[in-house]
C-alpha cells in the first residue's frame, strides 16, 4: 500500500507520520543494518571518546579525531543505505534487503558531505584541545558553534537523499538541499525539535528503567557499553539513526513534490 503523498505540501505532521509508517514496516531490516554499521564505533578506545586521557589531563588528539571520523562514517552511511528502500515504500512497493546496497556507489560523496556538515564539531573539538579546562573558552565557542551548526543543518540536512537520488556529487547535493529547504526552514526546525525531544525522553526513560537515578543522567556518556543499559542505548541509537535516514528521505521527497512536482516512480529510476 502506497503512502499518501498526493497533496503537494510539506508539513510536519504528514512528514513525521509517513516516516513512522515506513520505519515501522521495515523496522527489523533497518535496525539490523543500522546495528551492523554502528559496530564500527566499537573500535573507539573505551574511555577516550572525548579525547581526554584522565591520568595526564591531556587531550588525546588521535583518539578524538578517530572517534569523530568513525561517527561521521556511521551516521552518513546509515542515512544513505535507507534512501532507496524508503523511496520504494513511497511509491507503493515493498523494500527488499538488496535495496539497502543500491546507494553504495555514492557512499564516498555522502560521507564527505557529512564531514562538511560536521565542520562546527571539528572546531569545537579543536577548542577543547587547544584550551583544555578553560570553561570560558569552551563555553563561548560551544554557543557559537551550536548556532553555526544549526544554520548548516537547516541548509544541508537533505544532503544524503539529494546525493543518492540525483547523483550530482557532494557540492551539488548540498546546493540541492539548500534549495529544497528554502522557505521551509522553520517547519524543518520544528520537525527536528519534535524528534529531538522525543528521542531525549526515550533516553531518559531507558536510563530510569535501567536502574539509573536522575542524578546519574548527567553522566550517561560514562555508561559501560557492555552493561545491559549500555547495550540498550547502543540499540536505541542505531534505531534513531535509521529513523533519521528515513525522515530525511521522506522530507526530501515531500519537498520535491511540492516544489517540482516530482513523483517517486521517476526519482527511483536512477537506481535501476
Amino acid at each position: 500500500m502506497a503512502i499518501n503523498t498526493g497533496t503537494p505540501r510539506f508539513a510536519i505532521g504528514r512528514t513525521l507520520g509517513d516516516s513512522l509508517k515506513i520505519f515501522g514496516r521495515n523496522v527489523i531490516v533497518f535496525a539490523l543494518v543500522a546495528l551492523a554499521i554502528r559496530l564500527l564505533l566499537l573500535v573507539v578506545p573505551q574511555g577516550q571518546a572525548v579525547g581526554v586521557v584522565p591520568e595526564a589531563s591531556q587531550f588525546n588528539w588521535f583518539s578524538a579525531i578517530v572517534t569523530m571520523v568513525i561517527t561521521i562514517i556511521v551516521g552518513s552511511v546509515t542515512k544513505a543505505v535507507v534512501v532507496f528502500p524508503t523511496m520504494q515504500n513511497l511509491r507503493g512497493q515493498k523494500a527488499l534487503v538488496s535495496d539497502l546496497w543500491k546507494s553504495a556507489p555514492v557512499l564516498p560523496a555522502v560521507v564527505m558531505a557529512e564531514a562538511i556538515l560536521s565542520l562546527p564539531s571539528f572546531v569545537s573539538l579543536s577548542v577543547q584541545g587547544l584550551f583544555p579546562g578553560d570553561a570560558a573558552a569552551i563555553g563561548i565557542s560551544g554557543f557559537v558553534v551550536g548556532i553555526v551548526a544549526l544554520v548548516l543543518i537547516l541548509m544541508w540536512w537533505l544532503y544524503a537523499p539529494a546525493i543518492a537520488i540525483e547523483r550530482g556529487g557532494v557540492l551539488q547535493g548540498l546546493r540541492r538541499s539548500n534549495h529544497l529547504l528554502s522557505g521551509q526552514r522553520w517547519r524543518v526546525f520544528g520537525l527536528l525539535v519534535i524528534v529531538g525531544v522525543a528521542s531525549s525522553a526515550a533516553v531518559v526513560a531507558i536510563a530510569l528503567l535501567g536502574g539509573l537515578s536522575f542524578s546519574d543522567l548527567a553522566s550517561l556518556a560514562s555508561v559501560q557499553p557492555t552493561s545491559p543499559i549500555g547495550i540498550a542505548f547502543f540499540i536505541f541509537s542505531a534505531l534513531i539513526s535509521a529513523f533519521e535516514g528515513v525522515l530525511t528521505t521522506v522530507s526530501y521527497y515531500h519537498l520535491r513534490v511540492e516544489k517540482e512536482g516530482a513523483i517517486a516512480e521517476d526519482l527511483v529510476q536512477v537506481f535501476d
